[in-house]
Parts: C-alpha cells; sequence; structure tokens
C-alpha cells in the first residue's frame, strides 16, 4: 500500500510540473498564476493524507479461493436505519501449498443469515486457538451466464437495491465457501 502512496504522489507532483510549465507559459495575470500554483501544492498534500487515511478501509472485493481466518465481526441489518448489515473479515492469502502470500486484508461482505451463521462458527474455533482456513469452491453449473445476470437484475429490481452511494456490493455465492482447520504448509521433498 505504501507503494501505491508513493506512486500516486509522485504522479500529482508530475502533474503539478506540467501545470507549472503551462503557467509561466502563459498570459495569465502573476496572482492566478501563483494561486494555481498553491492549490496543486495544496492538493497534492491533501490526497496524500486522504489515501493515508483509506488503508484501513476494508476491501469490497470478494476474497482470494484460499485463506486463513484470522477474525471476523458480523454486523446485523438495522431495520430502523435501513443498513443492509455486513460481514468483516481479515484474511490472509494462501497458495496451493498453503504457505501465507503477501500480507492479511481485511474485506467486506454482504451481511446474509447463512453466512454469518457459517462465520460466527469459524470465529468460534479461532478464539479457542485454532488455525482455520477458508477456501471458496467454484460450483459447476449448467446454467446460462446470461440467464444468472438477468435473474440478478430481476431480483434486484424486485427487492430494491440497498446499496449506499459509494459502497460496491460484492455478487459472490457464499454457497461455495467452507472453513476448516488450515491444513500444514506442503513442503518439498529433501534429496540426499
Amino acid at each position: 500500500m505504501t507503494q501505491t502512496i508513493l506512486t500516486l504522489t509522485v504522479a500529482y507532483a508530475l502533474v503539478a510540473v506540467i501545470v507549472v510549465l503551462v503557467v509561466l507559459n502563459s498570459r495569465f495575470p502573476l496572482v492566478l498564476k501563483a494561486g494555481l500554483t498553491v492549490a496543486i501544492a495544496a492538493l497534492m498534500f491533501l490526497t496524500y493524507q486522504g489515501i493515508g487515511r483509506l488503508r484501513g478501509l476494508p476491501s469490497d472485493t470478494a476474497p482470494p479461493e484460499r485463506f486463513r481466518l484470522y477474525w471476523a465481526q458480523i454486523e446485523e441489518p438495522d431495520k430502523l436505519t435501513g443498513d443492509p448489515g455486513a460481514i468483516f473479515l481479515w484474511l490472509g492469502e494462501l497458495d496451493e501449498d498453503y504457505y501465507p502470500v503477501g500480507q492479511p486484508r481485511a474485506h467486506r461482505l454482504p451481511y446474509s443469515d447463512e453466512l454469518a451463521a457459517l462465520v460466527l462458527e469459524a470465529q468460534g474455533k479461532v478464539a479457542k486457538g485454532e488455525d482455520i482456513s477458508g477456501e471458496v469452491a467454484e460450483e459447476e453449473g449448467e446454467e446460462d451466464p446470461a440467464e444468472d445476470i438477468a435473474d440478478d437484475a430481476t431480483e434486484e429490481t424486485e427487492q430494491g437495491n440497498n446499496a449506499r452511494i459509494g459502497t460496491r456490493v460484492v455478487n459472490f455465492d457464499f454457497g461455495g465457501l467452507r472453513f476448516d482447520q488450515t491444513p500444514a504448509p506442503v513442503t518439498p521433498d529433501k534429496d540426499n
């Protein structure tokens, strides 16, 4: 994430240099030139600070195919406020040999009773000190993907879309999600 912040900062600096070159070679009044230059410098600083605050927000993408569950938080829907609820998972991605890949990341998933029950059971095992991994198995189906999209759009229209502006809803089938004891990583055979 730090590399992303530095990349964006360098990108803004390049934009600032381009703006300064354009402003210096233009016939704008000196006050306007100075104001634009100060505004670009302030924008760079504010963007850097803003992105730094975003670093702790959970991802709204689907979880990795294989992961280790570190912790979870379940927020049930609230009918009074209209909040649809969410399930937050703190996950570390695992490769096919069950070795950790990268850093753990928080994920935000839409609330459902079935998923909440599944996560609550897994969270209980984590609280007891067990290493719990999860796997998202793709369910093989014979249905046409275009029909699935049309069915989802019809359901959304009939039920209404609870998503607020600025939130992304993960369309993810949790039927293939399962939690289990984390197996030991597969180590290569030793050649003597």
